[in-house]
Formats: structure tokens, C-alpha cells, sequence
């Protein structure tokens, strides 16, 4: 049988102990993509798009937000998270551009047989190369990318990078920073698809 005084004093290292858990800090979520500030207009696509997995560089490539130090040094951010993975935070976003624009829709996943619908059809395989913040100074995010016609297009290879300064040295900001410069590149991909659509020599170019 335990002593009196050696089980009371296990009961408050237990008691100590759950209540420093219960006052951990919780996790945050952040997104790059907020939705729409209005509701996308609705009725039927006018252009067809396979939109291939998008690639992250696997450094970023984790539910973690990961920022830059002022040395360039990697700064996890355990307490921060990403709603969901960086490839379908970006996929949210330039499927949203491309309905926006074009109302191009994304058929990657697509419920039923589209083969027969007449629709002019493109393929787009997107590689987010770099996705940076340094909090009071910086955010950005580049991209590379394939776009071509289905079934014999020559694929058109773009690449473009955005740039968001960042004054506030805050989280928030530095998210917000990057979810800006992720946006203008998802603006770009769907203004080359614009442009090879509409017969342009250099889809790239604009």
C-alpha cells in the first residue's frame, strides 16, 4: 500500500502535469486560398482543363508552415499548419482562377465521361517551385509550367514568379504575403491558357 504523503504527491505531478497540457498552445491553420470574394458564376464550362498533380519542393512539402530567417535559415513553425497540403492549396487556387477567367473547368477528377462533349480540352502539369517568407521583408513564390492542347497541341513552357513585401514581421501577414504572390501565379497560369486558347504565338508572354 502506497504511504499517504507519497501518493498525495503523486497526485499533484499528475494534476500539474495535465494541467500544463491543457494550456498548450493550440494549433493554427492557415490556407492560401480564403475562396472567392464572390460566389463564382455559375452554369456550364466553356473550356475543358486536365490540371495534373501539382509538384512542391519537398523542403516546403509538409503541413508545417516553414519560413525564412533573415540568414536565410528554415524556421519551422510547429504551432502553424497548413489547412491542407500545398499542392491542393494550390490547385484550389488556380482551379478558381481559371473558372473565374475562362470558366475553364478542372476535369482531372472528373465524375462522369467527358470525351464527348465537344469542348476544347487542355492539359496543365504546374511545378510550384518556391514558396518563401521572410517575416518584415518578403514573400514569394514561383512557379514553372506546361499548358498544351488535347489531343496534339505543342505544350507551351511558361515560368513567373511573384513578389509581396512584408512591413509586419507577423505569422499572419507572412501567410497572407504568400497566399497573394500564390495568387497572382495561379492569375498567370490561367492568362497563358487565355492566350493559347485565343491562337497567341507566345502563350507565355503577358
Amino acid at each position: 500500500m502506497i504511504p499517504p504523503l507519497p501518493r498525495l504527491a503523486a497526485s499533484l505531478l499528475l494534476a500539474a502535469t495535465l494541467a500544463g497540457c491543457g494550456a498548450s498552445t493550440p494549433l493554427r491553420y492557415h490556407a492560401l486560398s480564403s475562396g472567392p470574394t464572390a460566389p463564382l458564376a455559375s452554369g456550364s464550362a466553356a473550356l475543358l482543363v486536365e490540371v495534373l498533380p501539382i509538384a512542391v519542393p519537398e523542403r516546403i512539402n509538409r503541413e508545417e508552415l516553414v519560413l525564412s530567417g533573415p540568414g536565410g535559415q528554415l524556421e519551422v513553425r510547429a504551432g502553424d499548419r497548413w489547412a491542407a497540403p500545398l499542392a491542393d492549396e494550390m490547385r484550389q487556387l488556380v482551379d478558381e482562377s481559371l473558372w473565374r477567367h475562362l470558366r475553364a473547368a478542372d476535369i482531372y477528377v472528373a465524375p462522369l465521361a467527358i470525351t464527348g462533349s465537344g469542348l476544347p480540352q487542355y492539359r496543365l502539369a504546374l511545378r510550384l517551385e518556391r514558396l518563401e517568407a521572410t517575416p518584415g521583408r518578403q514573400a514569394v513564390a514561383e512557379a514553372s509550367w506546361t499548358v498544351r492542347r488535347l489531343p496534339q497541341g505543342q505544350p507551351a513552357i511558361c515560368r513567373t514568379g511573384a513578389t509581396e513585401p512584408l512591413p509586419d514581421a507577423s505569422t499572419e501577414a507572412a501567410v497572407a504575403g504568400l497566399a497573394r504572390a500564390s495568387a497572382r501565379l495561379a492569375e498567370a497560369v490561367a492568362a497563358s491558357l487565355g492566350r493559347l486558347h485565343a491562337g497567341t504565338a507566345n502563350p507565355c508572354d503577358g
